[in-house]
């Protein structure tokens, strides 16, 4: 399991959460969405990169769109998003998987 994520990854997915928050609707903010659980799903994360990728993905669905007080619901997926950018690692796809017999 990878431990943590590359740059490339992280930009990526800064990118989408941007997308699916400045969405109009929560049903256009769906593919965006999705792409995230694809992401996370298909990067054999664990750990702590994993939890704060699932936090992002929440934080992110519950501010998209329409929603009531948009402004704090974003903060807390820009939160999260930073909780990321401290498990970037340039030898995330090398380096940090580990291997259990």
């Amino acid at each position: 399991m990878r431990t943590a994520i590359t740059q490339d990854t992280y930009d990526e997915v800064s990118r989408i959460v941007e997308c699916a928050l400045s969405s109009d609707t929560k049903k256009q903010a769906e593919p965006f969405t999705k792409r995230l659980e694809f992401l996370r799903s298909s990067g054999g994360y664990g750990g702590y990169a994993n939890c704060v990728f699932g936090d992002l993905i929440a934080s992110t669905k519950r501010a998209s769109g329409k929603v009531a007080d948009k402004e704090r619901l974003s903060s807390f997926a820009r939160t999260d998003l930073y909780k990321l950018k401290s498990q970037i690692s340039n030898f995330a796809d090398s380096k940090n998987i580990n291997v259990r017999d």
